[in-house]
């Protein structure tokens, strides 16, 4: 090696020498590499960690699902496989009705009606899938207890989007279907339990699958209280009317003889089952929630006929939706229109074929309901205004007596017996009945109490505004205090004010026409006032007819007043009372009687 070549590789090297001293790293930057390295190391030893873990976990789930395996097999035997799943859900709907359907079950879980809302306007849910069960119940040969709640059935829409198959096989040509089809007729599902083939899994000693069917009650009105006193079970035997656990009860009620239908009634919506044919029992109960948090829980606890065959079908009927009664009774589903309450005997007479004829007829024409309301309080008021005339006549002749009346109280002074005598002597004479004033107010009050009835349950009136009230299915408050006066409540509703002040009204013009007086008088005045605690939370609608009525019953007063002369009315009676008296059977028969004792009723009885 040269000169010149040994001096390059010295000059080389003193650069290289140089370089690595110039660019070699600073203390700072020795130690963010180390810390680099050791992220690098700890991330490498938490994945080993975690590959482990998984290792170990793996090996443990795989434990449990042997074990679990073997209790699924235990409990549930032939049906084990239908055991194992994951909850999914489908949903069909129509125009009317959205309905959620859950594979654990095969059940319908959840209703949506599209077409009504609840009082604060959201969506109207019938049932909400966390509260509600539909489940059978039976043996089987190897005696394991099935609920069919517990098992994953297969969902199988139909092409046309309105029917769904619910489908469990655990063999061929072996499997328990829920199949649900629309209806052509509104809110109505069909439904029907398919059995096949399950006469080879089924206890050979099965003769009925218990099914129940349960909801918590969900509140949909604006008054909890309101709601919760007109939700109930109703029920239809084949053999008895419709009937009902009554709404302030807790209470359970065995039907042992077979079952039409079912159904969970609230105050404006229910959901029905109806059987093709009957259950062949039933129980039902209603519990009520310490916490308010629903309204009540409504049970069926239904029994299905089974006859151990190889193919075997029971249909069904669910109705999800309004307690409209035209609604319901064109369903023609055995008198389920009968979960609407319209009162008994004579009470439910007049809604049935007045209230609610008037009310489909007049809201076919006319979309106000406080006019309708009006109408329909002008009709009750015309019907009755007979009686109203009768009832004001029968009055203003006692009115016009009334002095004569005095004076005759006046003159026998305290011997009462003497005092009746004369005072009936003085109303044969001129032909005044003392109790034509009563009979008309009592044959107008079947209307009066129908209307009580009627009002608190009519759907039409639900969410109907009017005035300054939103709403005359609930009241209508225009203050509201912030706490509750016991037995009034916490607000002030108007129609009741109004209903209260022109009863008022109509006691003091009644009084002074009747000349009544004493507890009697200040009796007519007390009862508007109690009137005003019991309706202040009442539907506004009914209010509002009561305050109606009062004011057509004034008027219709005023009217006949303006027709009818006392002074005339008096000459008459003073005519009658020179016409011979003629005497109905009965009082010639009563004084036979008194003859016949030895006492003639024509002389006077005299004093000891």
């Amino acid at each position: 090696m040269d000169r010149n070549s040994i001096i390059g590789l010295g000059l080389i090297f003193v650069i290289l020498v140089t370089f690595a001293w110039i660019n070699q790293p600073s203390e700072a930057e020795l130690k963010t590499l180390q810390q680099q390295k050791d992220s690098i190391l700890l991330v490498q030893q938490q994945k080993d960690i975690e590959a482990k873990a998984q290792l170990a976990l793996k090996a443990k789930v795989d434990s449990v699902q042997a074990t679990d395996s073997t209790t699924i097999k235990a409990s549930y035997g032939t049906f084990a496989t239908a055991a194992v799943g994951k909850e999914s859900f489908t949903t069909i709907e129509n125009n009317d009705m959205l309905l959620t359907f859950s594979n654990k079950g095969g059940a319908l879980k959840k209703v949506v009606l599209k077409n009504h809302k609840k009082y604060d306007g959201t969506e109207l849910v019938l049932f909400d899938g966390t509260n509600e069960e539909l489940n059978y119940s039976f043996k089987t040969k190897d005696g394991k207890q099935i609920n069919t709640s517990d098992l994953y059935f297969t969902p199988q829409p139909d092409a046309d989007g309105k029917g769904l198959s619910m489908k469990l096989e655990i063999g061929a040509n072996q499997y328990i279907e829920q199949y649900y089809t629309f209806s052509d007729k509104t809110n109505m599902v069909s439904y029907k339990l398919n059995l096949v083939g399950m006469d080879k899994s089924i206890a050979a000693t099965a003769k009925f699958i218990d099914m129940n069917w349960s909801a918590k009650i969900r509140q949909q009105e604006k008054t909890f209280d309101a709601e919760h006193r007109t939700t109930t079970v109703y029920y239809k035997t084949t053999a008895e009317e419709p009937d009902y656990i009554s709404e302030t009860k807790e209470e359970a009620v065995d039907l042992t003889t077979p079952v039409k239908w079912v159904s969970f009634k609230q105050q404006y919506f229910n959901a029905s089952l109806i059987a093709e044919k009957e259950f062949i029992s039933a129980k039902v109960e209603t519990k009520n929630d310490a916490t308010q948090q629903y309204i009540k829980q409504l049970t069926a606890s239904l029994v299905v006929p089974y006859n151990h065959t190889s193919n075997e079908s029971f249909g069904m009927k669910f109705y999800f939706g309004p307690n409209h009664y035209k609604t319901l009774a064109k369903l023609d589903e055995s008198q389920l229109e009968r979960i609407v309450p319209m009162g008994w005997g004579i009470f439910r007479w007049v809604n049935k074929y007045l209230t609610v004829n008037v009310f489909y007829f007049l809201s076919q024409y006319i979309s106000s309901f406080g006019l309708i309301i009006f109408l329909l309080t002008l009709i009750v008021k015309t019907i009755l205004f007979p009686l109203v005339y009768k009832s004001y006549l029968s009055t203003a002749k006692m009115r016009v007596l009334k002095p004569e009346l005095e004076e005759i109280k006046e003159k026998f002074g305290d011997d009462m017996t003497k005092i009746q005598q004369e005072n009936m002597k003085m109303y044969r004479q001129a032909g005044v009945n003392p109790l034509g004033g009563c009979v008309p107010v009592l044959l107008q009050m079947p209307i009066l109490v129908a209307m009580f009835q009627f009002f608190p349950s009519a759907f039409e009136l639900r969410q109907q505004a009017f005035l300054w009230a939103p709403d005359l299915s609930t009241y209508d408050s225009i203050l509201d205090f912030g706490f509750s006066i016991p037995g009034y409540g916490s607000h002030v509703s108007l129609f009741a004010l109004l209903m209260t002040i022109s009863s008022v009204v109509y006691a003091v013009y009644n009084n002074e026409q009747s000349g009544m007086t004493g507890q009697m008088k200040w009796m007519s005045y007390f009862m508007p006032v109690i009137f005003l605690f019991m309706l202040n939370s009442f539907a506004a609608g009914l209010n509002y007819y009561y305050f109606v009525s009062n004011l057509f019953t004034i008027g219709q007063q005023l009217l006949i007043r303006a027709f009818v002369d006392d002074s005339k009315m008096h000459a008459q009676i003073q005519e009658n009372k020179k016409k011979p008296v003629t005497k109905s059977k009965f009082q010639q028969k009563l004084d036979e009687m008194t003859k016949a004792r030895g006492v003639d009723i024509k002389q006077p009885i005299k004093k000891k």
